[in-house]
C-alpha cells in the first residue's frame, strides 16, 4: 500500500477499481464446480493490474480457497498481511536457497522443474516443504515433459522434509482452435497422471483448467481449477480512469505547419494531460476523452508522461478540469468495454497497461 504522504505528491491520475466484479465472478464459478473444488485464483502481474492483495480479498470473498502467482516477493506481502490459505508459487523463480527459505517461512507452495531442484530444496530444506510440478503438455510453454515426470514424482517420494502437493498444467490454444486441441492437451495431463497410479506414488491434487478451458469447457475442473482472466472479465471492474487538464491554450503555430503531430489549421485550442506512455497512453482509451461532460479527441500519440486534447469544441474547458478516460462525466460516459473494442483488449489488458504511477482505488479499500 502506498503511504499517504507519497500519493499527495503523484501525478492527478486515478484509476477506480470495483473489487465487487471478482467477488461476484468466483461465487459464480464456485456455484459451478461445486464446493469440493478447489478454485485457485491466480493473481499474476500485480493481479492482472487491479492489485494483488485486494484482488486476493475480493477473490477469497467470493468463495475462492487458495491463491496463486508467480512472484515470491508478492506471497510473502499477501502473508504479512494476514492472508492465510494455501498459496501456490508459478515455475519461473530461481529455486535456490532464499526460495526454499521463503517457502518454510510463509507456507507456499515451490514448483520445480527438474531433480536438480527438489535436490536443492531438499539440501536447504528444514521442515517439510510442499512442492508442485507443471506438466507441459504440448504447448511448448514452461514445464516439465511428461515422460520425465513419474521419476521426479518418485524423488519426491523418497526424499525427506518434501512432499508432491500439486501437479498442474496450463493448457494454452488460439480461440478459434477446435475442442480436439484442448481435450487433446487434457488427455496428456491424464495420461502423465495415470503414470503415478501405476507407479503406486500418491496421487497429488490435480489442477488443469484455467480461464481458457473454463470459458470452454466442463469435466476438466478435476481436483482445482486457476482462473485469471475469467476473474476480471466484467465491464464493470474499472470504475473510472481520470486525469486533470494541467494547461489550456490556443493553437499559435506559425512556422513549418506540414511537421505539426496534428493538423493546425484544425484544431483552435488544444489542453495537456499529465497522462503519457509511462502511465499506459496509448492503450486505454478509446481516442478521446471527456472533457466538461463532452468528448474530446486525443491528438497525436503521447509523449512519455503527457497526451495532448482537442478542446476547440469545449470552449470553456480550463485548467485543473477533470478529464475521464474511462466512465462518466455528468450525462455522458465512455465505458470499459468501448475502450476494450478499441483497444482489442480485455479488462486485464487494460489494467496491465496502466502504469504504477497510476494511484489505484478499490471500493472496497484494501491498497
Amino acid at each position: 500500500m502506498q503511504h499517504e504522504a507519497d500519493r499527495m505528491h503523484r501525478r492527478p491520475n486515478r484509476l477506480a477499481i470495483d473489487t465487487s466484479s471478482v467477488t461476484r465472478r468466483v461465487a459464480q464459478l464456485r456455484r459451478r464446480v461445486g464446493p469440493q473444488v478447489r478454485i485457485f485464483a491466480a493473481l499474476k502481474a500485480d493481479g492482472y493490474g487491479f492489485g494483488t492483495l485486494p484482488m486476493a480479498r475480493a477473490a477469497l470473498a467470493g468463495g475462492a480457497s487458495a491463491l496463486s502467482l508467480i512472484d515470491r516477493a508478492e506471497a510473502i506481502a499477501l502473508r504479512q498481511a494476514g492472508i492465510d490459505v494455501p498459496i501456490l508459487l508459478y515455475a519461473g523463480a530461481p529455486i535456490d536457497a532464499d526460495a526454499v527459505a521463503a517457502a518454510e517461512a510463509y507456507r507456499l507452495i515451490l514448483t520445480v522443474l527438474s531433480e536438480g531442484q527438489i535436490e536443492t530444496v531438499a539440501r536447504h530444506a528444514r521442515s517439510p516443504i510442499e512442492l508442485a510440478i507443471k506438466l507441459e503438455v504440448g504447448p511448448e510453454r514452461i514445464g516439465v515433459l511428461p515422460e520425465q515426470f513419474v521419476a521426479m514424482a518418485r524423488r519426491i517420494a523418497q526424499t525427506s522434509r518434501v512432499s508432491l502437493a500439486v501437479v498442474n498444467a496450463h493448457p494454452t490454444f488460439r480461440d478459434d482452435a477446435p475442442d480436439a486441441v484442448i481435450a487433446e492437451q487434457f488427455r496428456r495431463f491424464v495420461a502423465a497422471l495415470d503414470g503415478l497410479r501405476q507407479a503406486h506414488i500418491e496421487m497429488p491434487m490435480r489442477l488443469f483448467a484455467s480461464s481458457k478451458v473454463l470459458g470452454r469447457l466442463s469435466g476438466m475442473e478435476l481436483d482445482a481449477v486457476d482462473p485469471g482472466q475469467f476473474l476480471y472479465a466484467d465491464a464493470t471492474i474499472i470504475r473510472s480512469l481520470t486525469s486533470v487538464l494541467t494547461q489550456v491554450r490556443a493553437v499559435t503555430r506559425d512556422f513549418a505547419e506540414e511537421h505539426a503531430p496534428f493538423d493546425v489549421a484544425a484544431v483552435r485550442r488544444v489542453g495537456v494531460i499529465p497522462f503519457g506512455k509511462v502511465d499506459g497512453g496509448g492503450h486505454c482509451h478509446a481516442d478521446n476523452v471527456l472533457v466538461r461532460g463532452s468528448r474530446a479527441p486525443i491528438l497525436g500519440g503521447p509523449s512519455l508522461e503527457y497526451m495532448r486534447l482537442d478542446l476547440s469544441a469545449i470552449p470553456d474547458a480550463s485548467d485543473d478540469d477533470e478529464v475521464v478516460l474511462i466512465g462518466r462525466q455528468g450525462g455522458a460516459q465512455i465505458s470499459l468495454a468501448e475502450v476494450c473494442a478499441r483497444q482489442g483488449a480485455t479488462p486485464s489488458d487494460i489494467a496491465m497497461a496502466i502504469g504504477p504511477a497510476v494511484l489505484r482505488s478499490w471500493d472496497g479499500g484494501g491498497g
